[in-house]
């Protein structure tokens, strides 16, 4: 029953449109890097500047705060990196770019899936399928090798009956 009470409960608020129909046990995502909201505050006063989530290649996360060069281009360590106002990440009144230093444009929620999913990818599917037929011709070797075996000892039984 008590389950069956919160399920009416959780309808009720839905239907109300209170908003507040998330369970108590899940928690808001909040930033715990107290440098990245002195960045965003900073973004927000300079208009040339833009604050930047920079992934590394050897898996570390930096903010940075970059000045917007020819209207969309940043300089990261060297590396050039174009903007798209389509890419922005927003979370309350924060704002900023999330950009991979392999790649030249930021990364965007719009990013076309270009095969590279697990469902569909070429690659991995004849990973799969090879797998599966090297278990199976493993399994019918064994077999045959198992027959042959068979033969020989039926014959060596034979030759020492009858020949011997």
């Amino acid at each position: 029953m008590n389950k069956i009470d919160e399920l009416e409960r959780r309808m009720d608020k839905i239907q109300r449109g209170s908003g507040d129909y998330e369970d108590e046990k899940t928690r808001k995502f909040k930033f715990k890097d107290r440098r990245f909201k002195t960045l965003a505050k900073k973004s927000a006063k300079k208009p040339d500047y833009v604050l930047v989530q920079y992934l590394r290649n050897n898996k570390r996360i930096d903010f940075k705060l970059c000045k917007v060069i020819s209207g969309n281009i940043i300089v990261i360590d060297n590396k050039g990196h174009e903007l798209n106002p389509k890419s922005l990440w927003i979370h309350g009144k924060y704002v900023w770019y999330i950009i991979r230093e392999k790649d030249t444009k930021p990364v965007s929620v719009n990013d076309k899936i270009t095969g590279w999913k697990t469902d569909d990818h070429p690659i991995l599917m004849k990973m799969v399928l090879g797998a599966i037929q090297k278990k199976e011709e493993i399994a019918d070797k064994k077999k045959i090798i198992g027959l042959l075996i068979g033969a020989g000892v039926v014959i060596l039984i034979l030759w020492i009956i009858f020949g011997g």
